[in-house]
């Protein structure tokens, strides 16, 4: 891992009480980054673990309060690639679940908007990019068997 840029992906799942229903969270880039669908995504700092990293990002990009999370889990997906800078990534990935939906605020720095999407109504087009559907997708198994 010497020489790779460390990231991760947090899928956010927030329970709604009311439809005893799983929503996901997703987030727009905005325009200047493609203006694309992505769950929270972010580079690890130095001397982070990814987890650690992951829980920073989702609190820096939505303004989430730590009083809400459930649950962290590592999904065990870990991708390789080359970003759009030609740097080597590798990205692992995350489930976060809390309790319920908070007041979300965006850095429009990097994002311009964000939705909450019943897990029933995610197919692959919802995102721009095939692992972060399957990390969405990882994270449906998981939860399903959380009786929901």
């Amino acid at each position: 891992m010497d020489n790779k840029t460390k990231k991760a992906q947090v899928v956010i799942v927030a329970i709604d009480s009311s439809r005893q229903a799983f929503e996901f969270l997703l987030l727009q880039t905005n325009d200047r980054r493609g203006a694309f669908w992505q769950n929270v995504t972010g580079k690890i700092e130095d001397k982070e673990t990814f987890e650690e990293g992951g829980l920073r990002e989702a609190i820096e990009e939505t303004n989430l309060s730590i009083e809400f999370i459930v649950d962290m889990l590592d999904l065990g997906l870990v991708y390789e690639f080359t970003d759009q800078r030609k740097r080597k990534v590798r990205e692992k990935c995350f489930l976060l679940i809390l309790d319920s939906k908070w007041d979300i605020k965006i850095d429009p720095h990097e994002h311009k908007n964000f939705k909450w999407v019943p897990m029933n109504e995610l197919h692959e087009d919802i995102v721009e990019y095939k692992s972060n559907y399957e990390t969405i997708q990882k994270s449906q198994q998981i939860l399903k068997h959380w009786g929901m």
